[in-house]
């Protein structure tokens, strides 16, 4: 836990000073030069390091051990800290929208320097190198947070990549107005972006899994145990970056408990071997042919 604490405040603190850096360039080039893509674009940086200071902010709450309050931990503030960030990032992207047609409308176009395309360039290869990091560390530390940051990142390499298509068309055939019209393109995908990250995000906070196929693997891992039948209401949920899974099997009933016991453990070795980053598992015992009535939760066989 401490060294996951320790890389992604790292990651976090290169992202703020990286962001900041290319959202100071673009801002500046984008009033300089005219360029209304460029300038959302550097926005856009801004809104990421807001995002990275976001991720500091939570990283030390989400690293606090349980406590009689919160006997799960607090790590799925991470995944409240990803959807106000998507909050962020939807905002900033219906502002760069409205700006954007307000400028179409009022006929408000301007012509544009070269400077926009040389700086857009640069902008391209620091967000690449920016979110390839992003990523690499969030992948390494299982980190919602740092992945959704990777995620916002690439795209602002491709808000870049179209800003600088953009340029090039408006320069070639002497149409400025496509400045603003690419503005709105950006405005749209970043909302785009948003909706997929606080979706994501929703998911883990709903008790949710990302791959359903969870369960199926739950089952395979029970049916490798001799004297284990029928799982059934089956149900997992993220804490943090790890599994916790219950579930209901059936033994002979004739077993004495402490056989009982021992079937029951050898299937909670049995799912931590099959799947990873599994933090805890409940197995519920009851005997074979044991009849209950439908349950609301859980999966099985029969609704998978």
């Amino acid at each position: 836990m401490e060294d996951r604490k320790k890389i992604m405040l790292r990651t976090s603190w290169i992202s703020v000073l990286g962001n900041a850096f290319l959202s100071l360039l673009k801002i500046v080039t984008g009033i300089v030069s005219g360029s209304l893509a460029v300038l959302s674009d550097g926005l856009d940086s801004a809104s990421d390091v807001f995002t990275s200071l976001i991720i500091l902010i939570a990283t030390p709450i989400i690293s606090r051990p349980p406590n009689s309050k919160y006997v799960y931990g607090q790590e799925k503030a991470e995944n409240m800290a990803s959807t106000i960030l998507s909050f962020v990032i939807f905002f900033m992207g219906c502002q760069i929208f409205i700006t954007s047609l307000g400028k179409i409308i009022h006929h408000e176009i301007t012509e544009l320097s070269l400077l926009a395309v040389w700086v857009t360039i640069i902008s391209i290869i620091g967000k690449l190198l920016l979110a390839l990091y992003q990523f690499y560390q969030g992948k390494r530390v299982n980190s919602s947070m740092l992945k959704a940051n990777a995620v916002n990142m690439r795209n602002d390499v491709i808000i870049s990549a179209g800003v600088l298509l953009g340029l090039g068309f408006t320069f070639l055939l002497k149409l400025p107005i496509l400045d603003p019209i690419i503005a709105m393109l950006i405005g749209l995908y970043i909302v785009y972006s948003a909706v997929g990250i606080f979706k994501d995000a929703n998911l883990v906070l709903m008790d949710g899994v990302r791959d359903t196929s969870i369960y199926r693997e739950i089952i395979e891992a029970v049916e490798k145990v001799s004297g284990a039948y029928n799982p059934h209401r089956i149900r997992s949920r993220h804490v943090g970056n790890m599994y916790t899974i219950v579930l209901d099997i059936e033994v002979d009933g004739n077993l004495l408990l402490k056989e009982a016991h021992h079937i029951a453990q050898a299937v909670e070795d049995s799912i931590k071997h099959s799947i990873d980053n599994v933090y805890d598992i409940v197995v519920h015992v009851e005997p074979k042919g044991f009849v209950h009535e439908e349950e609301k939760f859980g999966v099985n066989k029969d609704n998978l």
